[in-house]
């Protein structure tokens, strides 16, 4: 009986180690993914602002005072 309780043990450590590591991974695909979004939006604002600004320098250059 004894044996049975060591491998119940046993096998209940390995499955807690596997779901460890596969929760670690997963935390660090999730981290990677939210810096890649902050990365990408960064890069849309700053080109956004940009052509913003050709834009407004260039009404700004077409108009008579």
């Amino acid at each position: 009986m004894e044996s049975f309780f060591e491998a119940i043990t046993e096998t209940q450590k390995t499955s807690l180690e596997a779901a460890a590591s596969f929760t670690d991974t997963y935390l660090i695909v999730v981290e990677r993914i939210a810096q890649l979004n902050i990365e990408v939006a960064r890069t849309a604002f700053e080109k956004s602002s940009e052509m913003a600004l050709l834009c407004l320098e260039s009404s700004l250059s077409k108009v008579k005072w």
